[in-house]
């Protein structure tokens, strides 16, 4: 398990999953992170 903490509320991160979302016509996965209390956070670059 990661030690980053969501910024806002200090619930444990977990891991890494992927949101496909339609941009363009193509379908992209997008990276978000998700955490303890089942809150999702798009990755920002």
């Amino acid at each position: 398990m990661s030690s980053r903490n969501n910024n806002n509320n200090n619930v444990p991160f977990v891991k890494i999953v992927y949101s496909t979302v339609k941009i363009n016509g193509k379908i992209e996965l997008v990276p978000m992170e998700w955490y303890a209390d089942g809150s999702v956070k798009k990755i920002e670059r």
